[in-house]
């Protein structure tokens, strides 16, 4: 019985250094300054596709700043090279070319000490808003009005219209 007395005092003993040891040293949460694609924006100069990208990272010095992002183009990675900023938000342009179809984009950045940012969320490019679209609808159905004339002259289509009469 004497022994199991010594061992609860041992054990209380361990405890009570390991509390003061903690309350010591303390435990300090590491709180990162990771930096963050807020935005994708893209536009047209010519023919070109150009993307905005617009990321912003907390205390930027010559030091700490981000230097790179990192664009995927459908899978594909381009990566921009930057120098140090001295702003918090800043925009950076990627020049994606002429393209041809729609393609999803996402981006990510990179700080000096505290690594890579998440990837955006994707972005389809280019999207067609309905200004854009209208001379496309507007060119596709003068079309069809056209070829349908030209072939109720030939002869070989009859519309409903011209069957009624």
């Amino acid at each position: 019985m004497v022994e199991n007395g010594k061992r609860t005092k041992r054990l209380v003993l361990v405890l009570l250094l390991a509390l003061v040891a903690t309350a010591i040293f303390q435990i300090r949460v590491a709180l990162a300054d990771v930096p963050s694609v807020l935005s994708i924006e893209p536009w047209t100069s010519g023919a070109d596709t150009i993307l905005n990208i617009t990321v912003t990272h907390s205390s930027p010095t010559s030091s700490h700043y981000v230097n790179k992002v990192e664009v995927d183009v459908n899978g594909t990675i381009n990566d921009i090279d930057l120098t140090p900023q001295s702003t918090v938000t800043f925009t950076v342009q990627y020049d994606l070319g002429e393209l041809a179809v729609e393609v999803p984009v996402q981006a990510r950045a990179y700080c000096t000490i505290h690594g890579w940012s998440n990837w955006s969320s994707p972005v389809v490019v280019p999207e067609f808003s309905f200004v854009q679209l209208l001379p496309i609808l507007a060119g596709v159905s003068i079309a069809v009005l056209l070829l349908r004339r030209v072939v109720v002259k030939n002869g070989t289509f009859q519309s409903k219209r011209s069957a009624d009469c």
